[in-house]
């Protein structure tokens, strides 16, 4: 009931946006240069304008990533690495990079891909008057053609592609409306993302509480029956166990229905950061740059899945991570129960770093309020 509560009030709350935000102009669709690149070498058009010009490495490797699509009113298709197509003309061909598109529009137009290699048959076709060509940012698409914003996000479920564009439009409204600096937006963002999930963290909590009071009182059962009885009987007593606490086996999993509600909007947020062209070149304190890693130095050699480059921000919240983790404490758990939940939170924080490690800084810094805003809640509201 609570996430639907949630998705509605978040739905009410962008509708504003989606009517009111107006798109950046529209850039040259005729561009001569831009034609006679692609007839010539249409791969060097996308890999200087659509192509990323940092390599990611680890998981973010996939910001690597050029994707081809076929685009028209009634949705799109994505096309293989190799394979041989035809537009018509209410089709366009997008490939599509994590910030730019290049958008292709003329009729009869033959090509295929080597590959991923673009090789044009009929470039002919291309010097027709109502032909189109123009490179766009992501953020450009729906002023060119309402069907193209499909394309946005399109490698997410719909209801995370749809709540990937919410997020996006409310960075944007905090950035135009309240601070005009893109990294302060990510602070006030997080915030009010966090007292808007403030509810589930308090029925996370409520159930942690519970499920640590029902261990305390188990565990002496529990000992009981695995020193006393093996197999079906010890199974029956287990199960009676639980039936005199009034809880199922499964009653350790409630606190995970937090996490439920949690992940969908983590996805959205991680994937709408990840592919924001309006964060390329913000600056905050010593990030020069928040679309991509706080590249501080370079190491003389390659490391798998970190690459050669040296960043602070990564650092900095497994710091955050191990603090809170320091300080978490479970007044209702058992001894050994408290060791094995710092022990599992050390461990994430160890994942957690090498996951984030080549991701950009902005998704960094969210990860890091997150983990801090966290911190602080849990200090006021105990297990």
């Amino acid at each position: 009931m609570y996430l639907i509560r949630l998705l509605l009030f978040i739905t009410y709350m962008s509708a504003p946006l989606l009517v009111n935000a107006s798109p950046p102009p529209v850039k040259d669709l005729n561009s001569k240069v831009l034609v006679e690149t692609l007839i010539n070498t249409p791969n060097t058009l996308i890999s200087e304008h659509v192509q990323e010009n940092s390599a990611f490495y680890g998981l973010a490797s996939y910001y690597n990533n050029i994707n081809y699509f076929i685009v028209e009113k009634d949705g799109l298709r994505r096309l293989d690495e190799s394979e041989a197509f035809e537009i018509n003309r209410a089709q366009w061909l997008a490939v599509v990079g994590r910030f730019n598109v290049l958008l292709i529009k003329a009729n009869g137009l033959s090509m295929n891909l080597d590959k991923s290699k673009l090789i044009i048959n009929n470039p002919q076709i291309l010097i027709q008057s109502d032909t189109i060509v123009s490179v766009v940012t992501k953020a450009e698409l729906s002023s060119i053609a309402i069907e193209l914003d499909q394309i946005r996000y399109a490698h997410l479920w719909s209801p995370f592609s749809w709540m990937a564009k919410v997020v996006e439009l409310s960075l944007v409204t905090i950035n135009t409306d309240i601070v005009s600096n893109w990294g302060l937006a990510i602070v006030i963002f997080s915030v009010l993302l966090k007292l808007l999930l403030l509810p589930v963290g308090m029925m996370t909590v409520s159930f942690q509480r519970k499920v640590s009071q029902v261990q305390a009182r188990l565990a002496p059962r529990l000992a009981e029956i695995k020193i006393n009885y093996d197999g079906e009987e010890a199974h029956n007593h287990l199960m009676a166990a639980h039936k005199e606490l009034r809880v199922t086996p499964f009653y350790t999993l409630k606190p995970m229905l937090g996490s439920f509600i949690q992940i969908p909007i983590m996805i959205a947020v991680f994937n709408a950061l990840g592919e924001m062209p309006q964060l390329d070149g913000q600056l905050l304190l010593w990030i020069d740059n928040l679309a991509y890693p706080d590249v501080v130095g370079h190491l003389p050699f390659y490391i798998p899945m970190f690459g050669d480059t040296l960043s602070i921000l990564p650092f900095v919240m497994t710091v955050v991570t191990l603090f809170s983790t320091v300080i978490f404490q479970n007044r209702h758990a058992l001894k050994v129960e408290v060791i094995r939940q710092k022990r599992n939170l050390y461990l994430m924080a160890i994942a957690f770093f090498v996951l984030f490690y080549p991701f950009p800084a902005v998704m960094v810094l969210y990860w890091t309020l997150t983990n801090l805003l966290q911190t602080i809640q849990q200090q006021i509201i105990r297990i």
